[in-house]
């Protein structure tokens, strides 16, 4: 599968992309040309490579070197120690001595073997020990010996190599050399994988014995013959392939002669390879390496050998990364810090001193994440080449903050005068004037002030200018800035100004205070935005009115003074009566209006002594002081009730119309009632909600039965929503009949609420508690649902349906929803969208016409027949009824009450059929319960009724009884 093409940026991304790193180098040259010294000092490290340099690296890597525990196949290493050389006589021994050691590991089981002992020249003592180590070493087939290269007297490398020489043998094909390298500090921390005199094709001891391990004579013929540089003509030392030695802890070494004397103990060689090797004194067998146990103590090369081999099996040698990589870092470095953006201000010198510190630690921590993977990165060129760009960066950016200084005290006599604080300088004696900013002297003008006091000159109020000279004083005599602790009163050509003043000590050269510096600025805007915050705060920002956060102020101070005064003041909480109705209808900016009409009505009724607070939404809370007693807050509730029961006029944006108000009040009294403010606000909150149960508008005072009335209306509205969620609503049908021959031609659905068993509760006792609580929405969704799934159940049983109507509330009018369950109930049942006909009150057709004819024209889309209810009870705009895709028009039942005898009904009635013939639609009449009704309706061209006449709301089972007729 071919890989998709990268995604490239944006073209104007694309296009500043050169222009930016074009910058970026060109800001680097600019402000840190340090970096050119940087590169070259960095340059000149990596040729030279100093010793110092060197030995820096070697001391990073024996501190960052981790240690490791031997591995579960680690070598075994038998020692030729002390002991073993006082029992098995003086060094060197008989060949026929190792002999017996390779026969007795390969009688144990052991692996390969590597004999790191120089057997440079054939056993004079003994040449039949020669054979019977050439012949042990045969029988076992895979045995090393060590092979080093000659040096001469001056130590350096002759061109020969010590081979092992066994008399009367010959040339022995398993070898490896035992050549480790020398660092400058004289100590050994690695070793070249290959070697050899004109080639370097001789592995390591470690690596041969690792080769044989197993079956690994084809794998050491191999690696005897690996590529490598081409054979050279000088017979020198060739090396290749140099690997660092990771430190290794726990490897097993048993004492050489304690191991002829119980070759029980080779049991743990079983598997294993073992290393052969001299650690007794004085033999010169010992290498100076970091990599031993303890620490400053020489580690016997054999010891060196196996912990290679370790290393090897578990691929944990540590290969050096070349300096070319060391120097293309450290220039990284240097480059990152001269990109690296300079932060305005000197900063604190220690604090500069730990980011530098932290920075040189940048090539350790390198170095330390590189030598877990193996790889060693010498830190000492990076850490040298940034430790010189940082001295650089120092040295550049001192001289920096010098002309910085130097700019600020040019800059500072201009700072002074541009200011927009007035600034002048007095002298300690008689305050007269040294120096004045333009501020300062435009605040005075048209006086000049220098060189005259400033009493005489600065218009400052004299309160003003006692509290100045005081603090002028307490400056001079305390060395140090003082504030003024009141606001100056400043007459400026521009007005009143409130001004705040700071005195600060002028000092002299010598040191001496000779006068002060004030700085006056002015406050007087900060304080207007600080007073109107605390308004906003504080006050309601649609009314005007305090809102809860003062009215809590304000009813802790009455109580204060009710309590110290022995009065009486009164709480009222009022509440205005179907607001939620004109909000849902004619929407929330006609609400608005009508709040701001009816709070400036009851500002206006109110004494200045009292409270009118906005509480939120419709409710108002009031505080009415000194009302005496019952008695007066009664009158003072009632003059409420009065004002607010006034129809609202609202102005020519929303068409000159009259709004109906009325208003709740639930009144305490203080301290009667409680004087705990939480307590006294519920108190007259549940006597509002008593107040509001009355049949019109009016207030109640508190009483302890309110609250238990409280309770039931919350109990009543729980039950009401589990009734909904149980399935325990129910829906009857109500018939409705052709005047003209007397068909059934609909139905409407009328919901009724079984509390208990047997016991339905009518919608009258229920559907104003659901309005209110928000139940309405998901029980007429419900209701739609259920008249659906009935009309869908009546088809199924072969029954011919009439259309059945349903009552859709203002506020699911309002929310919009409607459309999307009308739409899923016809996709749910799939009866014919006819049968459904949707009742919408005059009220909630008129609210928000716009949005309504919206809505109706979607449903009416759908296929869904519409009936406008209740006409005549609201506020018609013709303008927007012309415009509803209607289909029906039902007259209310308070116009039919008192027909046919009373002669405005009747009126009403005619002109009511008359509008609906005009414009196309059906006519039905509700609540018709006589004949002589009937027979008026019918000569007016009424189309049908629905009343007791004919027949009151029933279950769905017996409404299906008339479809079968």
């Amino acid at each position: 599968m071919n890989a998709a093409p990268p995604r490239s940026p944006p073209a104007a991304q694309r296009a500043g992309w050169p222009r930016a790193w074009l910058r970026t180098p060109a800001l680097a040259l600019r402000r840190a040309g340090w970096w050119f010294a940087s590169v070259a000092a960095t340059l000149l490290l990596a040729w030279w490579q100093p010793a110092g340099l060197q030995r820096l690296d070697l001391l990073a890597y024996d501190l960052l070197l981790p240690q490791q525990a031997a591995s579960a196949q680690a070598p075994l290493v038998l020692a030729i120690d002390d002991e073993s050389l006082a029992r098995l006589g003086s060094w060197p021994w008989p060949r026929a001595v190792h002999a017996r050691m390779v026969d007795a590991l390969r009688e144990a089981g052991a692996d390969s073997i590597g004999i790191a002992v120089l057997f440079a020249d054939p056993d004079q003592r003994d040449p039949d020990s020669d054979a019977a180590l050439a012949a042990a070493m045969a029988r076992h087939g895979k045995v090393v010996l060590a092979v080093a290269p000659a040096r001469r007297a001056d130590g350096s490398i002759a061109t020969e190599t010590l081979h092992p020489r066994l008399a009367g043998q010959p040339p022995y094909p398993w070898l490896g050399h035992v050549d480790v390298e020398i660092d400058l500090d004289g100590q050994s921390r690695s070793l070249y994988l290959h070697a050899g005199l004109g080639q370097a094709n001789l592995p390591a001891l470690a690596l041969a014995v690792h080769t044989l391990a197993g079956d690994g004579a084809a794998r050491y013929a191999a690696a005897t013959m690996e590529d490598g540089p081409p054979p050279s003509q000088d017979r020198d030392w060739r090396r290749r392939s140099e690997r660092l030695v990771p430190r290794t802890s726990g490897l097993r070494m048993l004492p050489f002669a304690q191991v002829l004397d119980n070759p029980a103990l080779l049991q743990l060689a079983r598997g294993r390879s073992v290393f052969i090797g001299v650690t007794a004194s004085g033999l010169g067998a010992t290498l100076a390496a970091p990599l031993s146990a303890q620490a400053h103590t020489p580690m016997p090369a054999v010891l060196f050998h196996a912990q290679v081999f370790d290393a090897l099996q578990r691929g944990t040698l540590i290969e050096r990364v070349p300096v070319l990589l060391a120097v293309v870092f450290a220039l990284l470095l240097v480059s990152a810090l001269a990109l690296w953006p300079r932060r305005r201000g000197r900063g604190l010198m220690p604090a500069r001193m730990l980011v530098g510190i932290a920075l040189l630690c940048v090539p350790l921590a390198a170095s330390a994440l590189l030598l877990q993977q193996q790889r060693w990165l010498p830190p000492a060129i990076p850490i040298v080449a940034l430790a010189v760009a940082l001295a650089f960066r120092e040295a550049a950016k001192l001289r920096a903050v010098s002309r910085q200084l130097q700019r600020s005290r040019a800059q500072a006599q201009a700072a002074l005068r541009a200011i927009d604080d007035a600034v002048v300088t007095v002298d300690a004696d008689r305050h007269t004037v040294r120096f004045a900013n333009p501020k300062a002297q435009q605040q005075s003008a048209p006086v000049p002030l220098e060189g005259r006091p400033l009493a005489e000159v600065y218009p400052l109020a004299p309160a003003s200018h006692d509290a100045l000279r005081t603090a002028i004083a307490a400056c001079v005599v305390q060395a140090g800035s003082v504030r003024v602790p009141a606001l100056l009163q400043l007459q400026s050509p521009d007005g009143p100004r409130s001004l705040r003043a700071t005195a600060s000590p002028l000092r002299r050269p010598g040191g001496g205070i000779d006068g002060a510096v004030l700085v006056f600025s002015d406050v007087t805007g900060a304080l207007e935005a600080a007073r109107e915050r605390e308004h906003a705060a504080t006050h309601d920002a649609l009314t005007g009115l305090p809102n809860r956060v003062l009215l809590q102020e304000r009813l802790h101070l009455t109580l204060s003074r009710v309590q110290r005064q022995h009065s009486v003041a009164a709480i009222l909480f009022v509440d205005l009566d179907r607001f939620k109705h004109i909000n849902d209808t004619l929407g929330h900016r006609t609400g608005d209006e009508m709040l701001r009409v009816l709070a400036q009505r009851l500002r206006d009724l109110c004494r200045d002594t009292d409270t009118v607070a906005r509480w939120g939404g419709d409710e108002f809370v009031l505080i009415l002081e000194d009302v005496g007693g019952p008695e007066g807050a009664a009158l003072g509730a009632s003059k409420i009730v009065d004002a607010l029961s006034r129809d609202v006029a609202l102005g020519p944006e929303f068409n000159h119309r009259q709004l109906p108000s009325s208003a709740s009040v639930g009144v305490v009294l203080v301290p009667r009632d409680g004087t705990q403010i939480e307590d006294l606000l519920s108190k007259a909150d549940m006597a509002m909600y008593r107040a509001k149960g009355q049949p019109k508008a009016s207030f109640h005072i508190w009483a302890t039965d309110i609250n238990a009335r409280m309770h039931d209306r919350l109990a009543l509205e729980v039950e009401l929503r589990q009734a909904l969620l149980q399935n325990r609503l129910q829906l009857h049908y109500q018939p409705q009949f052709a005047l003209d021959d007397g068909r059934l031609i609909g139905m409407e659905a009328l919901m009724r609420w079984e509390r208990t068993p047997g016991q339905l509760v009518p919608p009258a006792e229920f559907i104003q508690l659901a309005e209110e609580s928000g139940l309405i929405v998901d029980m007429g969704a419900w209701a739609v649902r259920q008249v659906a799934r009935q009309l869908a159940s009546w088809r199924a049983a072969g029954l011919q349906p009439v259309p059945l109507a349903v009552n859709v509330s203002a506020r699911q009018w309002m929310n919009g929803e409607i459309v999307q369950v009308v739409r899923m109930v016809l996709r749910e049942t799939a009866i014919p969208p006819a049968l459904l006909r949707l009742e919408i009150t005059e009220t909630a057709a008129m609210g928000d016409g716009d949005q309504i004819i919206g809505l109706l024209q979607d449903i009416h889309a759908l296929g869904v027949t519409l009936s406008i209810d209740d006409f005549g009870t609201g506020y018609s705009s013709l303008a927007y009824l012309k415009h509803f895709p209607l289909d029906e028009l039902k007259i209310d039942r308070s116009f039919i009450a008192a027909l046919p005898h009373a002669r405005q009904d009747a009126a009403i009635v005619h002109a009511t059929v008359a509008l609906a013939r005009g414009l196309g639609l059906r006519v039905l009449a509700e609540g018709v319960e006589t004949q002589a009704q009937a027979d008026f309706l019918a000569d007016c061209g009424c189309d049908g009724a629905q009343g007791y006449l004919y027949g009151q709301a029933e279950p769905a089972e017996q409404a299906a009884q008339r479809l079968r007729y």
